[in-house]
C-alpha cells in the first residue's frame, strides 16, 4: 500500500507549476508545492526520454524507490516529477540518489 497518492488532475499539475519551488537535477526536474490531505505525486515522462518501454520502466523505478522511502509522510506536498532526456538510460542506482537528492 503506497503512502502517497497520484496527482490526476490537469488543474492539479497546472497549480503545482504555477505556486511549486523548482528544483533540477541531471535526471529529473522536481516542482513541489504545499499539500493539504496528504502527499500527491505526478510523474511526467515525454517521448524525448525514449520509447514506451524505456518511459514505463522509469515510471515502475520511481515509485519503487517511492514506495521504499517515507514519501508520503508529514509535511504533505504534492510533486510534480518531470523526467529528463538521458534519464531512461540510468540505472536504479543512478535514478535513486538523484530523487534521495531532490526530495531532501
Amino acid at each position: 500500500m503506497r503512502l502517497y497518492q497520484s496527482l490526476r488532475r490537469r488543474s492539479d499539475f497546472s497549480r503545482v507549476q504555477r505556486r511549486g519551488k523548482r528544483q533540477t537535477g541531471p535526471l529529473f526536474v522536481l516542482l513541489a508545492a504545499e499539500a493539504r490531505g496528504g502527499s500527491r505525486i505526478g510523474i511526467t515522462v515525454s517521448k524525448h526520454v525514449g520509447n514506451a518501454v524505456v518511459r514505463n520502466r522509469l515510471r515502475r523505478r520511481v515509485k519503487a524507490y517511492l514506495d521504499r522511502t517515507r514519501f508520503g509522510e508529514a509535511p504533505f506536498r504534492d510533486l510534480v516529477l518531470i523526467a529528463r532526456p538521458g534519464a531512461g538510460e540510468a540505472d536504479f542506482a543512478a535514478v535513486a540518489a538523484e530523487l534521495g537528492r531532490l526530495l531532501q
